[in-house]
Order: C-alpha cells, then structure tokens, then sequence
C-alpha cells in the first residue's frame, strides 16, 4: 500500500499481464459480468483519480 503521487489517495501496484505498474483503488468490487458470473477485484485508479489528466501521456 502506498500514497499516489497525483492525489495522495492510497493505492495498492500490481503489474500488469504486459509487466507495467497500475495502481488500484483500495476498496474492492463485485460485479456481474455479461455472462451472469459474478467476480471480485479492485478498479485501476486510473479510472478514478480526479487528477489523471495530469499523468496521462501527452496531456500537456
């Protein structure tokens, strides 16, 4: 667990399949996928950050 530097909410890192670092907001969801089956896991915290235009690539 640590802090995210755009906003200083606290965040877990996980790599991805591609071997990049994506942060993930802390509080777990549940959804139901288009099939009916129903999974558990966490929302990359870029979705939800209300500073990511600052870090995405070519915002400036």
């Amino acid at each position: 667990m640590s802090k995210y530097k755009g906003c200083g909410a606290e965040v877990q890192w996980i790599k991805t399949t591609s071997g990049k670092a994506m942060p993930l907001d802390m509080q777990r969801q549940t959804i139901v996928t288009l099939e009916g089956q129903v999974v558990s896991g966490f929302t990359s915290h870029f979705a939800t950050c209300p500073n990511d235009n600052n870090f995405r690539k070519g915002a400036n």
